[in-house]
């Protein structure tokens, strides 16, 4: 058994846990930037075991335990950057888990490319479902009352790539049909109710771009497919299946169709009975976060986040489910400034998985006991790491040069509130990534070395409609580089930021936008760090400067998708895409430059950092740089990223820290 397993049930077996471990003036690079001992955890529905996953190396493996004993029944590891990226209880004594190759630290589009079962004690297990020979699936129901199968979507060549409802054994991996689909040539997702049964499909039509697609939802009530009448009041609605009440007679769903502009994903519940569509919660200022449960799968309300979340609770549940809304309400008073979240139960609801987790708190298990509502501490996240040394993180709102109003989080050295050293952190993707408060790992350890950091949700950034998202579209180095100007600046002027000492720090997108602040503001940033960046737009877009293509979506139009999107989110126009690309524009660069990429990243290929180092190094300009040839996309080996975030510091002091200040 791995070591850090041991460790792991060591840490499970004390009631309560003293995170003091380390001054708080002291504390290593190392602590921070260590993987987490646990990322999830789910309960097995007779209440007896949690199964976990936790990081070690390059991968995320699965590990089962005893909660009455603490004691490790079996773990489960498939190789290098091989991730557990969910999992589930098939039964009591059977799991199964979902496994695919993760290739860096910022690569969340990791596919799950194979499904494995096995026995709660590590024995039987085999491979079920390999999306080589089966093609793509999506887990529609575990069946925990199949001692033997479970469900899932299968979306396959021979099938045009439309999803069909299969049976899979999972102990012979035999597959059958689940049942019929409703006629629509254009379904693209399915959704099962508590009981395992088929009961919703959407479909969807697409037109040329984004802005064209059609939105049908089928229901099936006692044995019949139905479509819904839902009038749409926008030309490209969204809508996602969340769940179904317990009694299974209403389904609930996430829509924007309601709003022809200002658009904000607003929480549906649709009754099988009435057949009316009700809108229950909408926020008019962010999308709906996720949906609320009690012990019992109840769904009670909905959440918002844009500091700590909000816990919104539907009207008709609040008499309706006292005691379970009671209940939420307590854990959330218990654990004032953080985030709770009740994420598994047993099938009899007396016993409950509850995260807790925040901006000083990396993340917590606790096992609640739903009769008595007493509470045992499980394990933490990052056990080492000494809560003494994290400060908080403060949500703002920002107004852009054009009026629109940002949301961005600041995270400032304990103590110290002004003529700041300012590390401008801009996030990836670009579109629909949004920056949440909570623990973060960069800001906790720049402000541990007296730096404040700045994140801004730039338009284009998600949780706060399709409008927002689509405001960024074909504005990289436009609208969505001058929304990171105006937040830099907002810093400025309220006088957090020493104007002479502010570096630009970003991955993937966030690198680009870095380099690209250097170009378009000279003189507002000292520095830039640009980590596995994005540096010729035009031989991105030709596909040749990244690997999307391969792991963006299911379905028939899975490729014509990707093509779509980046003709409507990136754009077309070459000439534009040149003038806003850094490699095009190293003679404007005046600022200080480290540049940090993976040689095996498949994202955003090295290439970009090579082409900019040539352009770079055509027109004369000094800079710094690391390659670690093993990493992909974002460093996730902890060596390197020590090697990373110590040589990162390094720089920022030099540039913009202590160091300068006192050359100065």
């Amino acid at each position: 058994m791995p070591y850090r397993l041991a460790v792991t049930a060591a840490i499970a077996a004390l009631a309560v846990l003293n995170l003091a471990t380390a001054s708080a003036d002291t504390v290593p690079t190392r602590q921070f930037v260590s993987h987490a001992d646990v990322r999830s955890m789910k309960i097995s529905p007779d209440g007896e075991h949690v199964a976990f996953t936790y990081e070690e190396g390059t991968q995320v493996k699965l590990a089962s335990m005893a909660l009455d004993s603490q004691e490790i029944t079996a773990s489960f590891e498939f190789g290098k950057n091989q991730h557990v990226l969910n999992f589930w209880w098939g039964s009591n004594e059977r799991l199964v888990m979902s496994v695919g190759e993760v290739t860096g630290n910022l690569d969340n589009t990791g596919r799950a490319l194979q499904l494995y079962a096995a026995d709660l004690d590590g024995q039987k297990r085999r491979e079920i479902f390999d999306t080589a020979t089966r093609g793509a699936y999506r887990m529609l129901h575990p069946l925990p009352d199949d001692d033997r199968r479970i469900m899932v979507a299968r979306y396959h060549p021979t099938d045009g790539g439309e999803p069909k409802a299969n049976y899979v054994d999972m102990y012979d991996a035999e597959m059958r049909p689940a049942g019929d689909l409703p006629v629509d040539n254009d379904i693209v997702a399915l959704v099962a109710d508590n009981d395992g049964n088929l009961r919703g499909a959407a479909a969807v039509e697409w037109g040329d771009s984004l802005d064209e697609r059609q939105l049908r939802l089928h229901v099936r009530h006692e044995g019949e497919w139905q479509q819904v009448r839902i009038q749409p009041e926008r030309p490209s609605p969204n809508l996602d299946f969340l769940g179904f009440s317990s009694e299974n007679d209403q389904v609930y769903f996430s829509s924007n169709h309601d709003m022809a502009e200002n658009d904000r994903l607003g929480v549906f519940r649709y009754d099988f009975d009435t057949e009316q569509v009700e809108l229950l919660f909408r926020h008019d200022d962010m999308n709906v976060g996720g949906l609320i449960y009690g012990p019992d799968g109840q769904i009670l309300g909905a959440t918002t986040r844009f500091g700590p979340m909000n816990y919104h609770f539907f009207d008709d549940k609040v008499e309706e489910n006292r005691r379970s809304v009671q209940m939420i309400s307590g854990l959330v008073q218990a654990f004032p400034g953080n985030n709770v979240t009740m994420v598994s139960s047993s099938e009899d609801g007396r016993r409950a998985i509850v995260w807790v987790r925040g901006d000083r708190n990396p993340g917590e298990f606790y096992l609640l006991n739903t009769e008595t509502m007493e509470m045992r501490f499980l394990v933490a996240a990052l056990p080492e790491l000494p809560t003494e040394a994290l400060v908080p993180m403060r949500p703002v709102r920002i107004e852009a040069r054009d009026g629109l109003e940002l949301h961005a989080l600041l995270t400032l050295p304990e103590n110290r509130d002004e003529d700041l050293p300012l590390i401008v952190n801009v996030h990836g993707g670009p579109f629909g990534v949004v920056d949440r408060w909570g623990y973060n790992m960069e800001a906790q350890l720049m402000a541990h070395h007296g730096y404040a950091t700045l994140q801004v949700n730039y338009r284009g950034s998600g949780g706060r409609g399709d409008d927002f998202e689509r405001a960024g579209w074909k504005e990289w180095g436009g609208k969505m580089q001058d929304d990171v100007t105006d937040a830099t600046r907002w810093a400025i002027e309220q006088g957090i930021a020493d104007p002479g000492r502010i570096c630009i720090y970003g991955g993937s997108y966030g690198g680009y936008a870095s380099l690209m602040g250097v170009i378009k503001e000279p003189d507002l940033y000292q520095c830039a760090v640009g980590y596995v960046g994005v540096y010729d737009l035009p031989w991105f877009r030709s596909g040749d400067g990244n690997d999307f293509s391969s792991q963006r979506g299911y379905g028939r139009d899975a490729r014509a998708n990707f093509e779509r999107f980046m003709s409507t989110a990136v754009g077309d126009d070459m000439e534009k895409l040149q003038a806003n690309s850094p490699v095009h524009n190293v003679d404007r660069i005046q600022a200080d430059l480290y540049l940090v990429h993976g040689g095996s990243d498949v994202r955003v290929v090295i290439g970009h950092l090579e082409r900019l180092r040539k352009a770079l190094d055509e027109a004369g300009k000094d800079y710094e740089w690391m390659v670690k040839e093993e990493e992909g996309h974002g460093f996730y080996d902890v060596d390197n990223r020590v090697d990373l975030y110590d040589s990162m510091l390094e720089f920022f002091d030099e540039h913009i820290g202590e160091q300068a200040q006192a050359e100065d």
